[in-house]
């Protein structure tokens, strides 16, 4: 949206643009539309109460802006803005009650974008409103109001749009020139290179030909998936990903030094590319179908696009046949020991995993449980192991029994616990007393300082806008001291919301609403670990090797909660003593 250049007469006569008054609070509307009344049937998740639940999120994590209203126009347009309660909203800011608006995306505020930007960049700046779109990432208080920065989300709305429409035509380009032999993968498989004499096809790779080869007949002769990865990788034979990285087909340093592994066998056994045929399909991706990324091999064979003896092959098709069907058998051995192992994996749950990590590669540590002959078959062994020390990818065979390791827990979050009466009466005397901490006091002279510095600059704006207006300023000289102020200006605001919001946060941590109280007040009671408190009070636990043994490290959720109520604590108790 241009805005028309003024000339100095014209710029005289404007009046100068009102100026918002700092404040340490801001009344907030909270404003939602549906076109269509809300039923309960799907609607992409923009439903009135999943609208105002978002922006309900929003207001939470940003204290310093307080709730005045909700504002819903169920079942009307937003092609103007005749609906009751937007124009109810309106009357309110125009009244002073609303010194922000927070909407889910543009969308919902109004379909007019030509309407929509005289709003946002010249009604609400006027009256001192801020603007938040949650979606679009958009906060009028932290641009510079001009057409620019406010078309940022609204091309991102656009884009959007155009982006699904651009991936649906290029994708059924795609499919119909894959169909009629016009197209190659954009990964070329592992064996092939491009054909130099014939366009879009494929030709054998004389470097790497055989390593497919010996692949599908060690596999067919019965040696194990694992044992033809350790073979390849102890004898240094590149892996498809590095193998790139070597020729510079690609420099992401994760190919630069990978090894083979047991899932990329598997692709390479299952993937027809090397009977001749070519086959596409068979791990889609398509934007406009909400397929941003490859999550999956396709098992459906009848959505792949197949063209048959399009290149030399490098494995017969009754090798491959034997090769999947034995694929298929294991798959269906696995599934049945899964099956059998159900009753031993509900007595021995994996309670810890996904937050168990090797402290020395940083990987991910598997689980592992097995019966115990020991034990006359009535119990089990469940341990933790890092799994890329098999592979050489670490140095320690990282490992910790799964018992030891709750109980390491456990007496961690005990510890932890011991705080909870101490943190309690802290609490309670502090509410009582109306005391403040120091770390409390000090964002509030800050705050002050901050104030007292936005009034100066606002009274420097005021009397060179006099200074222009008197003929002692050029238009040239008021816009340049003007810009200086308006940065200024907007570099304090920001402090003074960043002061706001950290001192609501402790304000927050020194109440019994702070979440690590609330969450040791749950486990009071508690007698044993279960994965829900996993799952509420654990971020990551890592395991590091040792010569005397293992040293495990417990990363605990709301940290910042426990330490601000820590060191209030300190003080609190110097201060009782004295």
């Amino acid at each position: 949206m241009a805005r028309k250049r003024k000339t100095y007469q014209e710029q005289k006569k404007q009046p100068e643009q009102q100026v918002a008054v700092p404040v340490l609070e801001w009344p907030t509307a909270i404003y939602a539309r549906l076109s269509i009344v809300n039923s309960g049937k799907d609607d992409d998740g923009d439903s009135i109460e999943n609208q105002v639940e978002i922006c309900r999120d929003y207001l939470e994590e940003h204290p310093y802006l307080h709730l005045h209203d909700i504002y819903m126009d169920n079942g009307w347009t937003g092609t103007n803005t005749n609906r009751p309660e937007f124009q109810r909203m309106l009357d309110d800011i125009h009244a002073g009650k609303v010194k922000a608006i927070i909407i889910k995306d543009f969308s919902r505020f109004s379909r007019d974008y030509i309407e929509a930007g005289n709003m946002l960049e010249n009604v609400f700046p006027f009256l001192g409103v801020r603007f938040i779109s949650v979606t679009d990432h958009y906060d009028s208080f932290e641009t510079d109001g001009s057409a620019e920065s406010l078309l940022i989300p609204l091309k991102n709305l656009i884009n959007s749009y155009y982006s699904k429409d651009i991936s649906r035509k290029v994708t059924t380009s795609i499919h119909s020139r894959q169909l009629a032999g016009q197209h190659l993968p954009s990964k070329i498989p592992y064996g092939y290179l491009k054909s130099e004499t014939e366009e879009y096809r494929l030709t054998p790779d004389p470097e790497t030909r055989d390593v497919v080869t010996r692949i599908f007949r060690e596999f067919n002769d019965g040696v194990s998936i694992s044992t033809i990865v350790h073979e390849l990788n102890d004898e240094g034979i590149p892996s498809p990903g590095r193998l790139r990285y070597i020729r510079g087909v690609t420099k992401k340093e994760c190919c630069k030094d990978s090894r083979w592994n047991v899932e990329g066998i598997k692709q390479f056994l299952r993937n027809p590319t090397y009977t001749g045929d070519l086959a596409f399909g068979r791990y889609p991706k398509a934007l406009y179908l909400g397929i941003t990324k490859e999550y999956g091999r396709e098992r459906d064979e009848s959505k792949w696009r197949v063209l048959p003896n399009m290149h030399e092959p490098l494995i017969d098709r009754e090798t491959f046949r034997a090769v999947n069907e034995r694929l298929a058998e294991n798959r269906k051995k696995k599934e049945e020991i899964v099956e059998a192992s159900q009753k031993l994996r509900e007595e021995y749950p994996a309670i810890l995993l996904g937050y168990v990590f090797c402290g020395d590669c940083g990987s991910r540590m598997a689980f592992s449980r097995h019966r115990s002959k020991n034990k006359g078959g009535n119990g089990a062994y469940c341990n933790y192991l890092c799994l890329r020390h098999e592979y050489k990818r670490c140095e320690y065979a990282n490992t910790i029994q799964q018992g030891r390791l709750v109980s390491i827990v456990w007496n961690a979050i005990h510890d932890q616990l011991t705080y909870f009466c101490d943190f309690d009466k802290m609490i309670q005397s502090l509410k009582s007393s109306g005391r403040e901490t120091a770390q409390q006091i000090s964002y509030k002279d800050e705050i002050q300082s901050v104030l007292l510095k936005i009034n100066g600059c606002m009274k420097k704006r005021e009397r060179l806008y006099e200074d222009f207006s008197d003929g002692l300023l050029s238009a040239e000289d008021y816009m340049s001291f003007k810009k200086r102020y308006d940065e200024e200006n907007q570099e304090l605001n920001k402090r003074l919301n960043h002061l706001q919001t950290m001192q609501n946060q402790l304000k927050l941590s020194l109440s019994e609403k702070n979440q690590w109280m609330v969450h040791m007040r749950m486990m009071q009671n508690e007698t044993e670990l279960r994965r829900e408190l996993v799952e509420a009070l654990i971020e990551r636990i890592n395991i590091y090797h040792g010569d005397t043994g293992r040293r495990v490290e417990i990363i605990f959720k709301y940290r910042q909660d426990f330490e601000a109520l820590q060191n209030a604590f300190e003080e609190w108790k110097e201060g009782a003593d004295a």
